[in-house]
């Protein structure tokens, strides 16, 4: 039999991917398919479908109303459709070549049969055929385990199934209104054959900001539809096993997603009226094999006496978090910080500041501590620093993650960071946060970037992470409209932009002199009779040992260059500080020196008479000297492509020379003066676009708009 198979297709929002799940759909060996391709302004999404597949009378563009839910975007799809079977492919993912001829091979005489689900964080399709035995298995009493994703994608369906029960899906509720299709259908079924080899890949949603997927809904999207699908299927005519899958959806929902909230007493408020009516429906023998601590919230939620029920939340969790604290030396200084530093009264005096995770006494951060140091002697301050540095001023120093750590960030009235704080850093009322940040943006940033390359990163979790992060920030310095624009946007950030340039660029303009740079020299016994190159790349997502260890392999031919220019130049390695390597100077002693660990980068800009770098923002800093600037980019293809893509345009506005490979760099600086006369005009546009705020007033501004006087 060769049965048409209608594939329905909802793509409202997901008009970037369309072309990809079309693509999985024309490379099948099944051929006789029609796609109904559903979303509100077919003329728009026209203009981005390959034409192929506008050309290909199988796939039908369909025009539904704005602003419906997917539900009924697939009402539409089941009306419309002309197929002996039904498919729903959600147009963000793709499925394997192979999969509507293993699916409708083996449906048989079954109205319906299911594939086998993948998660993915590829963003293109590719042919995959799994080798194998064309397992299949039937599920009947344990069918409703199929629906563990809630979901209607990757079964095919009898159309005349579907007509005779008028199956619909609700077009009330945004989430969860696959289970009003899924779970009458499966009452009717008694047996569904499962195939392993028909595969359907599920794209991850890396994005739940800026465009969350259905399962990335916010609470207060999922918790009222969850409770209004639950009510609406949750009946006596149920069968014993449809009515154990949705007790069990609600438990596991409350005890994953809605417990966790429950630390705010405004949180219980919102939820509990609804939460009572739906729990009220679970049969009480679905507790018998639950923890205790389950067991007495649904009887505190049943009773419907909310400030009984709020008391026993707060005492839950607060044994959650003695349960936590005693598993670790870390857990029991987190449960310190979290019962009893933070309910100790806020010091209005004192500020905390942190560079790099405690990596260094540098940065903005270090400026806004030195003016501060002269001109606001009634504060008190901390330094977070991993290792001992001896600090002007003689403030107190502590560990990152140690007890007095802990204690200073829950009294601090000021909190002052150039990176992200902890996690379970938790914002006081009463806290002012001042986040530095730490260069103005070349490439893409948290909620910009469409793929998280990093390792151990799931892209989900480190936008929420980084949301959740962005959140707590009060005050948030811009070196320059440019990086304002691009910060409001990709950080998520409402509150208050400092336009006042970087804090760490007013030794740039204040102390450009000769003096200082010879005394600089001195300091860190670096001749003064030779001109210096500073080489600072950046890291690769890609590239790394293990999480938070980054790897870089160094591509400067540094003996050849000592060879050309040891007489009259001196190199100077910085490395980005995220990467581990340790880098062999075996050969180049008085050439070449490697200053990753050097605290302050705008020392090594003073000191510097060239910059070498890649694709690091250290050369929107340097910029303001107006010193040469060469970009070593041999990568440039890969990095800007694959891993995280730049702002602006490399090859047309930067202030100096794309460089491929040693012999481009040799020419480079053997030519310096030409390099720097070719480049004058361009130079100039860019000191104008990102410098123009460095006056050398920057701390001072800084400290005018966020401290009290």
């Amino acid at each position: 039999m060769n049965n048409l198979i209608s594939v329905i297709t909802p793509a409202e929002k997901n008009e970037k991917y369309i072309n990809t799940a079309l693509e999985s759909l024309k490379n099948q060996k099944y051929t006789n398919f029609e796609v109904l391709v559903l979303h509100s302004d077919i003329d728009a999404l026209k203009r981005v479908v390959n034409d192929e597949y506008l050309d290909d009378d199988r796939y039908r563009f369909i025009n539904t109303p704005a602003d419906i839910y997917v539900g009924a975007a697939r009402n539409i799809g089941i009306e419309e459709a002309k197929g002996d079977y039904v498919y729903f492919l959600d147009s963000d993912d793709y499925v394997s070549e192979n999969i509507l001829q293993l699916l409708h091979d083996n449906i048989g005489e079954f109205p319906i049969i299911r594939g086998r689900m993948k998660s993915t964080d590829f963003s293109t399709s590719f042919a995959i055929v799994l080798p194998g035995t064309n397992e299949i298995k039937m599920y009947s009493d344990k069918r409703h385990d199929l629906l563990r994703t809630e979901s209607a994608i990757n079964y095919l369906i009898s159309k005349k199934f579907i007509d005779s029960m008028n199956l619909r899906f609700s077009e009330q509720f945004k989430t969860y209104s696959d289970l009003t299709f899924m779970i009458p259908l499966m009452e009717e079924v008694e047996v569904i054959p499962y195939s392993y080899e028909a595969i359907y890949f599920r794209r991850r949603g890396n994005d739940p900001i800026n465009n969350p997927s259905l399962r990335q809904s916010s609470l207060k999207q999922l918790a009222p539809d969850l409770f209004g699908v639950y009510n609406q299927l949750r009946t006596d005519d149920l069968s014993e096993e449809g009515q154990k899958y949705l007790d069990d959806k609600l438990l596991n929902f409350y005890r994953k997603r809605l417990v966790t909230e429950f630390k705010a007493d405004a949180t219980i408020d919102y939820y509990f009226s609804g939460l009572v009516e739906s729990i009220n429906k679970i049969d009480p023998d679905r507790l018998s094999n639950k923890d205790f601590i389950l067991k007495n919230d649904v009887k505190a939620i049943k009773s419907n006496k909310i400030n009984n029920f709020r008391k026993l939340s707060n005492f839950n969790h607060f044994l959650r978090d003695i349960k936590n604290g005693i598993t670790s030396r870390k857990g029991r200084k987190e449960l310190l910080y979290k019962r009893v530093f933070n309910n100790l009264d806020i010091k209005d005096n004192l500020v905390l500041f942190e560079s790099f995770q405690g990596k260094a006494y540098s940065d903005s951060p270090k400026y806004i501590y030195e003016y501060m140091l002269k001109n606001k002697s009634n504060y008190k301050f901390v330094w977070v620093m991993n290792e001992s540095y001896k600090i002007p001023g003689n403030p107190e120093t502590v560990k990152r993650f140690s007890l007095k750590y802990y204690y200073y960030l829950a009294r601090a009235k000021y909190i002052v960071s150039n990176v992200r704080m902890p996690n379970k850093y938790i914002k006081r009322e009463e806290q002012s946060y001042l986040q530095t940040w730490h260069g103005t943006p070349l490439k893409r940033l948290a909620g910009d970037m469409d793929d998280v390359h990093m390792p151990g990163t799931n892209a989900e979790r480190y936008k929420k992470n980084f949301n959740h992060e962005t959140d707590k920030w009060d005050y948030l310095i811009a070196p320059n409209q440019y990086s304002a624009e691009i910060f409001r946007r990709a950080f998520w950030f409402n509150n208050t932009m400092l336009p006042t340039g970087y804090p760490r660029n007013d030794i740039l303009t204040n102390h450009n002199d000769k003096e200082t740079i010879n005394g600089l020299k001195r300091i860190n016994q670096i001749p003064t009779n030779k001109k210096v190159i500073l080489y600072a790349p950046t890291w690769r997502d890609d590239e790394y040992f293990k999480v938070g260890k980054y790897k870089f392999n160094l591509k400067l031919d540094l003996h050849r260059m000592k060879e050309q220019f040891g007489d009259e130049y001196i190199v100077l390695l910085r490395m980005h500080y995220l990467v581990a390597s340790n880098i062999d100077l075996t050969g180049l002693e008085d050439f070449a020196y490697d200053v990753s660990k050097y605290s302050d980068v705008s020392e090594l800009y003073l000191m510097s008479d060239i910059l070498i770098t890649d694709y690091s923002s250290v050369f929107f800093d340097y910029a303001n000297l107006k010193r040469p600037i060469l970009f070593f980019t041999y990568d440039i293809k890969k990095y800007q492509g694959q891993l995280r893509g730049f702002y602006i345009d490399m090859e047309t506005e930067l202030p100096g020379p794309l460089l491929m490979n040693n012999d481009d760099i040799m020419n480079a600086i053997e030519n310096i003066d030409e390099v720097t006369e070719k480049y004058k005009e361009r130079y100039n546009e860019f000191y104008e676009r990102f410098c123009s705020w460095d006056d050398g007033r920057s701390s001072e501004k800084v400290v005018d708009a966020v401290f009290e006087k």
